[in-house]
């Protein structure tokens, strides 16, 4: 079923109070107005209140503060409200809180996405979660919103009481201040944080086209990480047959009509004007594929949601209805978009599956919903193509799945780049892919109108930036097609008489195409631990007297350097980790999308581990992930890893007691993140673990501290600026 016109504008109406900037303005205008009949607005001049509400919301609208800037909101308003007195108007604020609260978790949580999703009536008792945690420039960015409106209604108590023009002081140096912090903040996360878009290039002659026709079949708010590990074989099959890029940027804010606009047009957003989802004008600024198409004579169609229709209205695209069941949405945009193949058969069709992201919002990405739906749309995509080959429209074709921007933490989850929105999934199979190649260095989603172009033989819009996303049409250097042949696995143990064995055993000797030789190394133990892994085949390494985990892994990892091996998988010799599932380790590396995977106990399947176990596990983890940056760790203490040639040159242990934390830790700051792969494990059933929590916590946390540290300074040393060559930034150059 097409959205239809009250759709359309009820979409258009309620972003005005989803998108945060509109919010900060309309709601404390809105609080001020309830509190009249409820006898709890300002005393004194209500037109001076209301006015004074309104200057602080356009000026507190105007600056936004992503990520780790609300720290520093907070840092302001805190002291700006108790300047402002806000005791006067204690009433008021509590009451604007509670409306608060009502609107996200009552309102948006629950009656919105129970009516426009089929979400269950107790979804706001998981959405508050994601209220508090959300890091988007929405409504439902609690961190950010809440001190705004309450500063807004405290400025108006403030203002209305004012006697003289002395009494308009407070308001205006609380305001100041927010204005200075928000102005310091936003130049830092710019010039840190935004992409950097590619330089408009010279339109090339058009030369004769690589495909007849280009589908693009767009999962909107994809999170790659979560992809990677979900159970989707369509997909998969599309990177492995084709190609993958590695490092493709979203648009700045990474909100859906910002970056449809700025992929279809090739445009950043200060130039197409699409500039979140609220839009109050319609159309982008300049001409978009879908102009550059009619005007050679062919067809470009965009089958999506009503949102879409604000960049780009009338002819190109076709309008789902976005009011029906997650579990139906999908299927009713492949239905229409089979429709337009075959009544309009377009050159370009452009199909948006908005399920995955519908999901995120509604229930969070890092639930295992997320990944239930990623093998849903999976499905989907399955049935387009097969649709697609059916009607004979494959032949000479050109398929890329990608997103528009990732998906991330809390209820939007995706806008100020935070984890997991950044890059996006990329894959071109077909006409134009190399099989099996990945195209390594940083890509822009801009640059799929220029890719559209190339594919189908015509010049790309006026406006559109970088060079086609075209592995036959890449530098040569870029284009990589990842051989790992050797690999060392490490197993470091110590009295595991009584598992190595079985460990050894169930070593693949060949997985994923890599031919795999077993190290343990025995460190000090007082059994037949080094006996038993000989007669299985292993070689040994043996420490005398043990030393530790992490000095017993660090002669491993060096074995594997001085061996020369392609890739290194290193797992426990307790037995508490299955080896046959070494694969999913090794499969990322081999594909050339990580240098260092961990296994995730917490993404897979746990047997007998304790409580306590458990949670000591998800702290160290979180305080993990803090330590990186704010990316989300599920399982820091893993025992299961997998290394490349470049995680193995980087790899560093300082301390020889354990390696978890410090090891994770010295790969980030070479700028090597983890990925995590769901695996299993089971509680060790012989032997004991040599692990004490005191002793850990002792001897760890220190190592992390100093480890901590030194990363980040040569983190922040390798990222630092160099002095620039002259820039060509926005002239036309020529495509290399």
């Amino acid at each position: 079923m097409l959205a239809g016109h009250f759709e359309i504008w009820a979409a258009r109406v309620w972003n005005v109070f989803n998108e945060g900037r509109p919010f900060s303005i309309v709601y404390p205008a809105l609080a001020l107005l309830a509190a009249l009949p409820l006898g709890i607005a300002p005393s004194g001049s209500f037109a001076a209140a209301f006015a004074g509400t309104l200057a602080s919301s356009l000026l507190l609208a105007r600056f936004q503060f992503p990520l780790r800037g609300r720290l520093a909101l907070w840092a302001v308003a805190l002291p700006a409200l108790v300047l402002l007195d806000p005791r006067r108007e204690w009433g008021l604020l509590v009451a604007a809180v509670a409306g608060y609260a009502l609107f996200t978790l009552g309102l948006w949580g629950t009656l919105y996405y129970r009516l426009r999703t089929g979400a269950p009536w107790t979804n706001g008792l998981r959405f508050w979660r994601l209220v508090l945690t959300n890091s988007d420039p929405t409504s439902g960015n609690a961190a950010e919103q809440v001190p705004k409106f309450l500063l807004a209604l405290a400025v108006a108590g403030s203002v209305a009481e004012a006697r003289h023009l002395v009494g308009l002081v407070p308001p205006l140096v609380a305001l100041a201040g927010v204005a200075l912090v928000g102005a310091w903040w936003e130049r830092r996360f710019r010039a840190r944080q935004l992409p950097s878009y590619p330089p408009i290039t010279a339109a090339p002659q058009p030369r004769s086209a690589l495909a007849r026709r280009v589908y693009v079949i767009v999962i909107d708010g994809c999170n790659r990480e979560r992809l990677y590990q979900a159970e989707v074989p369509t997909i998969d099959r599309l990177f492995r047959e084709g190609s993958e890029y590695l490092e493709v940027e979203p648009a700045y804010p990474a909100r859906t009509v910002v970056c449809f606009s700025s992929m279809l047009t090739g445009a950043p957003p200060e130039e197409h004007g699409m500039r979140s989802n609220f839009a109050p004008r319609l159309g982008v600024r300049g001409e978009s594929i879908f102009d550059v198409l009619a005007r050679a004579g062919m067809r470009g169609r965009l089958v999506g949601i009503a949102h879409l229709l604000d960049p780009f209205p009338g002819g190109p695209v076709r309008a789902v209805t976005s009011v029906q069941p997650t579990a139906q949405i999908d299927r009713s945009l492949v239905a229409e978009a089979v429709r337009v193949v075959r009544e309009e058969d377009p050159e370009l069709l452009v199909l948006q599956l908005l399920a995955t992201d519908q999901i995120g919002h509604v229930r969070g990405v890092r639930n295992r919903e997320y990944l239930e739906q990623l093998r849903a749309t999976d499905a989907r995509v399955r049935e387009f193509l097969a649709l697609l080959e059916e009607h004979g429209k494959l032949e000479d074709a050109t398929v890329i799945l990608m997103a528009d921007h990732g998906q991330g933490r809390g209820i939007g989850g995706h806008g100020h780049l935070d984890w997991g929105e950044r890059p996006v999934p990329f894959a071109i199979w077909g006409r134009g892919a190399l099989p099996g190649a990945v195209v390594k260095g940083r890509r822009s989603i801009l640059e799929l109108a220029a890719t559209v172009a190339a594919l189908l033989g015509v010049e790309p819009p006026r406006a559109a930036r970088g060079r086609p996303l075209v592995p036959e049409l890449e530098p040569t250097e870029v284009v990589v097609q990842p051989r790992v042949r050797r690999g060392l696995v490490v197993i470091p143990a110590r009295n595991e008489e009584q598992n190595v064995g079985a460990v050894i055993d169930g070593v693949p000797r060949v997985a994923c195409g890599v031919e795999l030789e077993v190290l343990v190394v025995d460190d000090g133990s007082r059994d037949a631990t080094a006996a038993i892994a000989r007669a299985r085949g292993a070689r040994v390494l043996s420490h005398r007297p043990g030393r530790g985990l992490g000095a017993a892994l660090r002669s491993g990892l060096q074995a594997a350097r001085d061996g020369d091996y392609d890739v290194c998988v290193y797992l426990d010799g307790d037995g508490e980790y299955d080896p046959r599932e070494i694969p999913r380790l090794l499969e990322p590396i081999v594909r050339g999308r990580a240098d260092y995977v961990v296994g995730s106990r917490f993404l897979g399947k746990r047997s007998g581990m304790s409580w306590h176990r458990a949670l000591a596990n998800r702290l160290g983890s979180a305080l993990l992930g803090m330590l990186l940056g704010g990316r989300v760790v599920t399982d820091g203490q893993s025992g299961f890893r997998a290394f490349s040639r470049r995680a193995l040159a980087a790899a560093r242990i300082r301390h020889d007691y354990n390696y978890a934390q410090v090891l994770t830790i010295a790969l980030w700051g070479a700028g090597i993140e983890p990925l995590e792969v769901p695996i299993a494990w089971r509680r060790r059933t012989a032997g004991r673990s040599f692990v004490r929590y005191p002793e850990y916590l002792a001897r760890v946390l220190p190592a992390v501290w100093r480890e901590w540290r030194s990363s980040l300074k040569t983190r922040r040393a390798s990222n630092a600026p160099q002095k620039p060559a002259p820039s060509r930034y926005g002239q036309r150059v020529p495509v290399p």
